[in-house]
C-alpha cells in the first residue's frame, strides 16, 4: 500500500524513539488498504511487542467500558 503524499515509512529507530509514551492515547485505530478496520474509544493503556525478528507489530490495548 503506498503511503499518502508527503508520508514517509516509520523506521525502526524512529518508532523506538517515539512510541515510548502512550500516556495520552484515548483512541487506537488499525488503517489497511480498505480504510479503518479497527477503533476503540476509551482506551485506557496502550503497549507493544515487537516479535518474529521484529517482522510483527502487537499492540496490547486496554480500556473502560464495554466490548464494541
Amino acid at each position: 500500500m503506498p503511503l499518502p503524499p508527503n508520508r514517509k515509512p516509520m523506521s525502526p529507530e524512529w518508532f523506538a524513539e517515539q512510541a515510548r509514551d502512550f500516556s495520552r492515547v484515548n483512541r487506537v485505530e488499525v488503517i489497511d488498504n480498505d480504510g479503518r478496520v479497527y477503533t476503540k474509544h476509551n482506551v485506557t493503556g496502550v503497549s507493544y511487542q515487537l516479535q518474529d525478528d521484529c517482522q510483527t507489530l502487537k499492540l496490547f490495548v486496554d480500556h473502560e467500558g464495554k466490548t464494541e
